[in-house]
């Protein structure tokens, strides 16, 4: 029988313990003991009663595990949720607020400079958990693809959704280690994703179907856009995404699933204050090795695949694209094509309609791969043999106008299939309502992983709202470009260190700060300190470049003068920050990375 997790709980608060009660269950509980964190689970055979009266209690709407910092163990639960829609008539959730409580009673214990770096750490796992957007469900295992869910050995369906679900998707992996140990206990512990889920009860030729969107962000090799580039020794890749796109009736449910990643080589683009830094190839690194075994993993999970390359043929990013297809043809792995095409050099000059190109070199492999098809009852009728990998630099927004393509191709098969479209239909109608839901779904999908990644809502989603571009959109694309300028280059450190120490990459240990120093306070204060007085310095000076072009009545020799002095000393304040750009950029402190 299936073990859904708990989802109504009662966290009742003592001075030496923590119970979590699920409501509706009688007889039933975990002790979490406030002292060292041990959690026990308690029956109707226990001696252990829970105070019911003279203690704090709270209602909470799942566990997502617990963390260590610097004042010691944190209980981390989902407090509010709203409700996204149903898949195969379970609820899916968003999660809504969330409360970190402490173990320890107090911060007595701490010295004032590890209260400090305390609250840093809890800023940065708010800073994670106030990212838009999470997702759980009680019932439905959001982790896995109805395939890989179908396709399950015998029995695993009697496990609890934490233990079957896919580790690559679950975003508190590193918060519910304590918590997953036995099957009884993983029913309290919720796993959530990030990234991106539309559920949409629609209208087609008068059918009533449910058109559903996940995506589905790893925590492989996880981090911020200019950060986190490339693949790891273990054959991850940055910024990892699993979309399925999925369409259920009153009697069958398809499923078709695409990827994209980071160019699978050894790579960077490190932020300096440039507004497009170059990328750069690595050296010392075995980038066939690493990239062999990235492949040999997606087809195992997936069969053949398809590489769709979008970046550019010359410039700055024609090296990623000549390593990459020197890699695959040195590879030589049967499974894998790859199909490169210059996103911005074929749609120059907003000629969008050329993406039709690519569509149809890849109509006939998208044909031989297919979708995952099953009748509510268990009758399998098809699976999916392969997908398409599509990648550009950030693999965000070209890489989104792509995928939306091939999902809206696979999704009128599917339909002409199943008989909702009519005879002779071979298209979505383009003036019905579905339409506009398909584009906005999409488009809200970009937006959403290019704000997870990069900080910004996604480039060229005007595109993928309406179906051309438009100048308000190049207007739009020009203010997410400038604030991702902004945050890459001065705002990330802190956000990479959040996913790190979230994740479990870099785990706070017992006595740091007091017996050994916190990586927090790895800083250079003297660099801090003229890094400030250099951005002040700059910022006065624009002020008062414009406070004497704007206040005179009349101009003279003397406004000149002046102007020319405030517009000399921006010159050389500017001069020495990019002599010294390395210093002003917001590095990561927990797990450094600096230029190799």
């Amino acid at each position: 029988m299936e073990q859904p997790i708990y989802d109504d709980l009662r966290l009742y608060i003592t001075p030496d313990r923590f119970y979590i009660e699920p409501q509706g269950v009688e007889n039933e509980f975990i002790i979490i003991e406030r002292l060292n964190g041990a959690i026990t689970l308690h029956k109707s055979d226990s001696k252990e009663q829970i105070p019911l009266h003279g203690y704090d209690t709270k209602n909470i709407c799942g566990v997502l595990g617990m963390i260590r910092l610097i004042s010691g163990m944190y209980l981390v639960v989902v407090t509010h949720r709203i409700f996204v829609g149903l898949i195969d008539d379970k609820p899916i959730w968003q999660m809504a607020g969330f409360d970190l409580i402490s173990l320890a009673p107090t911060l007595t214990h701490l010295s004032e400079e590890q209260k400090e770096q305390n609250s840093i750490y809890l800023s940065m796992v708010r800073q994670v958990l106030d990212t838009p957007f999470f997702y759980f469900s009680y019932s439905y295992d959001l982790t896995n693809t109805m395939q890989r869910t179908s396709a399950a050995p015998k029995g695993v369906e009697m496990e609890s959704i934490m233990h079957r679900s896919d580790k690559r998707f679950v975003w508190n992996i590193g918060l519910v280690e304590q918590m997953a140990g036995a099957l009884e206990l993983a029913r309290y512990t919720l796993p959530i994703i990030h990234g991106f889920v539309s559920i949409n009860n629609v209208a087609i030729n008068d059918r009533v179907v449910s058109w559903i969107l996940v995506s589905r962000r790893s925590v492989e090799h996880a981090g911020t856009r200019l950060f986190c580039r490339g693949i790891n020794s273990e054959g991850q890749v940055a910024n990892y995404v699993e979309t399925e796109q999925i369409l259920i009736t009153d009697e069958d449910k398809v499923s078709f699933v695409q990827t994209r990643g980071s160019i699978p080589l050894f790579w960077q683009q490190m932020p300096n204050l440039k507004y497009k830094p170059r990328p750069q190839l690595l050296t010392g690194g075995d980038h066939l090795i690493a990239c062999s075994r990235h492949f040999d993993d997606q087809c195992r999970r997936y069969g053949a695949q398809v590489l769709i390359n979008l970046i550019d043929h010359k410039g700055a990013e024609d090296v990623l694209e000549k390593a990459f297809d020197a890699a695959i043809s040195t590879l030589a792995n049967k499974k894998l094509t790859y199909v490169s095409f210059d996103f911005h050099q074929e749609c120059k000059k907003m000629r969008y309609d050329r993406l039709s190109n690519l569509i149809w070199r890849i109509a006939k492999d998208q044909d031989n791969f297919g979708v995952y098809h099953a009748s509510h009852s268990g009758l399998l009728y098809s699976v999916q043999r392969g997908v398409f990998r599509t990648n550009c630099i950030d693999c965000l927004d070209r890489t989104n106008v792509v995928q939306s393509m091939i999902a809206r191709r696979s999704l009128e098969q599917t339909l002409q299939k199943l008989g909702i479209l009519r005879p002779g239909e071979q298209c979505i109608d383009p003036a019905s309502h579905f339409e506009t839901i398909f584009k906005a779904v999409w488009a809200d999908n970009a937006d959403l992983i290019s704000l997870q990644y990069s900080g910004t809502g996604a480039l060229k989603t005007d595109f993928t709202r309406t179906g051309k571009r438009t100048f308000r959109g190049m207007m739009r694309d020009g203010l997410n470009s400038l604030t991702r300028y902004v945050k890459n280059n001065f705002n990330d450190g802190f956000r990479q260190d959040s996913i790190e120490l979230f994740l479990g990459a870099y785990r706070v240990r017992d006595g740091e700060g007091l017996t050994f120093p916190s990586p927090l306070k790895n800083t250079d204060v003297s660099v801090d300190w003229r890094k400030g007085a250099i951005l002040a310095s700059v910022l006065f000076e624009i002020a008062m470049l414009f406070v004497v072009l704007l206040s005179p009545a009349e101009y003279d020799i003397v406004t000149g003068g002046l102007l020319l002095a405030w517009s000399v000393m921006i010159g050389f304040t500017g001069r020495y920050i990019v002599q010294h750009r390395d210093d002003f950029v917001d590095w990561p402190k927990l797990v450094p990375k600096k230029k190799k």
